[in-house]
C-alpha cells in the first residue's frame, strides 16, 4: 500500500512517518509533501491509497488541495491534520468529503484508528484473497449494471458486497484501471447513447440513466463524446 503525508514542518512530517512505518507492515512506500500544489501533482502522478493532509499548507490550502485532488482521484480517503478544532475548518473538511479530521495534538490510537479506516484494515477480518477481490468486482459490475439508473453512491455499493469503501474502491481501481463511480458513468454514457438513437429526447434519456439534473448529463456526455446529447442524435439519424 502506498500513502502521501502533507505536512510542511520537518520535525511532524518524521514524525508521522514514523508511526505509518511502525504501525502499518501493510504501508510499503510513505510518499511526502510540503505543501499543497506538490501535494496534488504529486497525489495524481502517484495514486496513493491514502493522504494524510494538514490544513495550514503553504502555496495552497490543505482543502483547496483536497478539492483539486478530488477532481481526479475522486474514491481517494483524505485524513485532515490541522491544530485548528473550529466548526469553519472541519466544515470545510467535510464539504469535500474528508473521512477523517484530526485535531494535534492526538494519540496514537487516534491516529492508528483513522488510518485503519482510510486502508480498509480491519483485525476482525482478513483482506480477501485474490479470488475473493475478483468476485467482489464482479458482483460490483453486476450491480452498477443494473442499477446505473438509480442514485448510487461509493458506499451503496461497498455496503452490497459488504468492503470497506475506500478498500473496495482501491480494489476495484487495481482490477479494473478505473474508478466504481468512473465505471458507473461509462455505463450511463453508452446506455445514454443508446436511448438517443432510439428517438428518446436529452431530458428524458438523463431520467432514464441515474442523471437527475439534464443539464448535468449535457455537460458529461459533451465531455465524454465531444458533442451534445442533441447533436449526437441527429448526426446519427442523419446518416
Amino acid at each position: 500500500m502506498k500513502v502521501l503525508i502533507v505536512e510542511d514542518e520537518i520535525l511532524e512530517r518524521k514524525a508521522l512517518i514514523h508511526l505509518m512505518k511502525t504501525e502499518f507492515e501493510q504501508v510499503s512506500i510513505v510518499l511526502t509533501a510540503d505543501n499543497g500544489e506538490q501535494a496534488v501533482k504529486m497525489a495524481v502522478q502517484e495514486r496513493p491509497d491514502l493522504i494524510l493532509m494538514d490544513i495550514n499548507l503553504p502555496l495552497l490550502d490543505g482543502i483547496s488541495a483536497m478539492k483539486k485532488i478530488r477532481e481526479q482521484l475522486e474514491d481517494c480517503p483524505v485524513i485532515m491534520v490541522s491544530a485548528y478544532s473550529d466548526y469553519e475548518h472541519l466544515r470545510g473538511s467535510m464539504r469535500e468529503h474528508a473521512l477523517d479530521y484530526l485535531v494535534k495534538p492526538y494519540s496514537v490510537e487516534t491516529f492508528v484508528e483513522a488510518v485503519k479506516r482510510g486502508l480498509g484494515i480491519d483485525n476482525k477480518r482478513e483482506e480477501p484473497s485474490f479470488y475473493g477481490k475478483t468476485g467482489s468486482v464482479l458482483q460490483v459490475k453486476k450491480y452498477l449494471e443494473t442499477h446505473f439508473m438509480d442514485n448510487v453512491s461509493l458506499q451503496d455499493v461497498a455496503e452490497k458486497v459488504n468492503l470497506d469503501k475506500s478498500y473496495l474502491g482501491r480494489v476495484f481501481r487495481e482490477e479494473c484501471g478505473i474508478t466504481v463511480m468512473g465505471y458507473l458513468k461509462n455505463i450511463r454514457i453508452e446506455k445514454a447513447k443508446e436511448l438517443l438513437l432510439c428517438g428518446m429526447g436529452a431530458s428524458e434519456v438523463a431520467m432514464q440513466t441515474g442523471f437527475a439534473d439534464p443539464a448535468y448529463f449535457a455537460k458529461i456526455f459533451k465531455q465524454e463524446m465531444g458533442i451534445t446529447p442533441s447533436r449526437y442524435r441527429e448526426y446519427h439519424h442523419a446518416e
